[in-house]
């Protein structure tokens, strides 16, 4: 098992001393990559909500991120695709991906804030389309010289896109949400698929599909998997990143249950596990991100 660590924006994690300190704590204690997520716009109404933070832009944070770092991994969870035009994407992942010495995963998803897709100008009701249309553009931005497209609201007619990224033909995508559509991209275009655990409640929520236990992500995966065979592709290959809701405190405070539930997401295949650190002094939450490595990946 592998993890990723979601890393806030909170007032003790935005300082480039503090993002400094955290990527090293984490390199050193054997996380296997680092991410932020995509919220150019939010309403304040969110931000101070429950499920509400402040965010970085994740492409600037990352970029950073990978510069104090030489081993860790470094990827969006997530980025909205539908948010930006799909070059300006594509030039910011293949630059991340060169400068970072291929170090990049791009985790993508289709965004459900109305608010923030208005804010920013996008049709919140189109935002599937633009997925698509922007991991199509992605993929000929990285292979194809020069690219034409003719988009919904843009027209390229032969561009170019350099340098390409470094890792070939492009960094990994991993389709994130649990809704069956995003179960069809990870399946037939995507290199993985990153669901969020969700409650019913949860899930009307963030717009995605309720995702339940362990019982209902192994059939999901398994669907994921199906899929993927019946289009010509090994399934073997794809990757499953599980956001379980968990966080590193909670895990620490039981090593051992928190081991006996891992080995369970593993015999469902999942790959990579996602987990929040510490809220709190950064002192404290470094401590427990060093006793994380001690006793839960590497025990």
């Amino acid at each position: 098992m592998k993890f990723t660590v979601e890393i806030p924006a909170t007032e003790e994690y935005a300082s480039p001393d503090a993002v400094r300190r955290v990527a090293g704590t984490l390199e050193a204690a054997g996380f296997d990559a680092a991410g932020y997520t995509d919220h150019p716009a939010p309403s304040r109404q969110w931000v101070n909500s429950a499920s509400g933070y402040p965010t970085f832009d994740p492409f600037a944070a990352l970029g950073f991120l990978a510069a104090v770092t030489t081993e860790l991994r470094v990827m969006t969870y997530l980025a909205v695709l539908p948010y930006r035009n799909p070059f300006l994407t594509a030039k910011s992942v293949a630059t991340l991906d060169r400068l970072s010495g291929g170090r990049f995963t791009l985790v993508a998803g289709t965004g459900y804030l109305r608010s923030e897709f208005e804010a920013l100008g996008q049709p919140f009701e189109e935002r599937n389309e633009l997925f698509d249309e922007a991991i199509d553009v992605l993929d000929r931005a990285w292979t194809t010289d020069p690219i034409a497209y003719e988009g919904a609201d843009f027209s390229a007619i032969a561009q170019a896109s350099e340098p390409p990224p470094l890792q070939l033909p492009h960094p990994p995508i991993w389709i994130g949400g649990s809704s069956r559509r995003s179960r069809e991209r990870a399946a037939t275009i995507g290199q993985g698929w990153s669901p969020l655990m969700a409650s019913p409640d949860f899930a009307r929520n963030a717009r995605t599909a309720p995702l339940e236990g362990t019982d209902e992500l192994a059939a999901a995966w398994a669907e994921v998997r199906s899929m993927a065979s019946a289009a010509g592709r090994d399934p073997d290959q794809l990757s499953l990143q599980v956001d379980g809701l968990v966080d590193v405190e909670t895990m620490l405070k039981d090593p051992d249950a928190a081991l006996e539930q891992v080995a369970v997401y593993e015999e469902v295949g999942v790959t990579h596990l996602l987990v929040r650190p510490p809220v709190g002094p950064l002192d404290e939450a470094v401590e427990m991100l060093e006793r994380f490595g001690r006793e839960i990946i590497n025990p």
